[in-house]
């Protein structure tokens, strides 16, 4: 993934309305570019505090960093989860297209 693409899908992440695939890419891209990150960064902060502000918390108190960097690994973890799940259906979708027929013999 290139940086316009990437600066192009930091609202999607915020929003968490990426698809599964872009999500993977932009997390590696995020994690390997400076400016991307701090361009997410700076967007997940005006997000973040806009959130607190508008469900009436006057004074929220947070270490950005520490947020933004616990939600990446959070959307990091649910990728390698979805992706485990996809794998695991694959296989079993060949073991029943390979024993099904085996059965049928029997």
């Amino acid at each position: 993934m290139d940086c316009k693409r990437a600066e192009n899908l930091v609202s999607s992440y915020i929003n968490k309305t990426m698809d599964l695939h872009d999500l993977r890419e932009f997390l590696a891209h995020v994690k390997s570019c400076s400016s991307c990150y701090d361009e997410l960064q700076t967007y997940y902060m005006v997000y973040f505090a806009m959130e607190h502000l508008e469900n009436g918390e006057s004074n929220p108190s947070y270490n950005m960093n520490t947020v933004l960097s616990e939600d990446l690994k959070h959307r990091e973890w649910y990728v390698k989860r979805e992706m485990a799940k996809r794998l695991l259906l694959v296989i079993g979708c060949l073991l029943v297209i390979l024993f099904v027929p085996l059965l049928l013999l029997f």
